[in-house]
């Protein structure tokens, strides 16, 4: 089980590199879940419970409801965006407290496990936010946050945060607008 979950991590890796590079913002978010989804599962079969597995989950609910909005051309509610940052931190601390071998008081697994709640926040931002620049520079945080925790966990998963990263710092280089006036 141990070596399916790091060959779902390889994969959740090439859906990760691949999303910013999508030009338009419905594409980000449907490799957005597919990449959560395989994370999700990467965690679970390696043994690594704790608050990621429910914040991966949280955040394809949330990639769900800002593709709806996304298609629909509405726009995002503060309520939503309040529930979404409600249910990071609530069920990020249900999984510190859930997680096996937890131990009360500022232990380092505690201390390590808020990495996912501060990276799905992030998240949030990035997936609420209106343009696709302002998406693409919360993602840079969100990975490199995650980055730092799959590292120390020992997941492979940790190729897919880095390579996002690298990417999404291409993506905004690539985007960018243009500030100077046409000659």
């Amino acid at each position: 089980m141990y070596l399916t979950g790091q060959i779902l991590g390889i994969i959740a890796t090439v859906v990760t590199v691949l999303m910013p590079l999508f030009q338009k913002k419905w594409q980000m978010l449907a490799a957005t879940i597919a990449g959560n989804l395989l994370m999700a599962l990467n965690f679970f079969m390696i043994g690594q419970i704790g608050s990621a597995i429910f914040m991966y989950f949280v955040a394809i609910v949330q990639s769900v409801v800002s593709m709806h909005h996304t298609v629909k051309r509405t726009k995002v509610q503060v309520w939503e965006q309040m529930l979404f940052c409600g249910l990071y931190v609530g069920l990020g601390f249900f999984g510190i407290l859930t997680a096996p071998g937890f131990v009360p008081g500022l232990s380092g697994k505690n201390l390590l496990e808020l990495l996912p709640i501060v990276g799905s926040a992030m998240l949030t931002f990035s997936i609420f936010a209106r343009s696709e620049q302002t998406t693409r520079k919360f993602l840079l945080v969100n990975a490199s946050i995650w980055a730092v925790y799959t590292a120390i966990v020992g997941s492979t998963t940790f190729f897919a945060e880095f390579f996002a990263a690298v990417t999404t710092a291409a993506a905004l280089w690539k985007y960018r607008r243009n500030k100077k006036p046409a000659q």
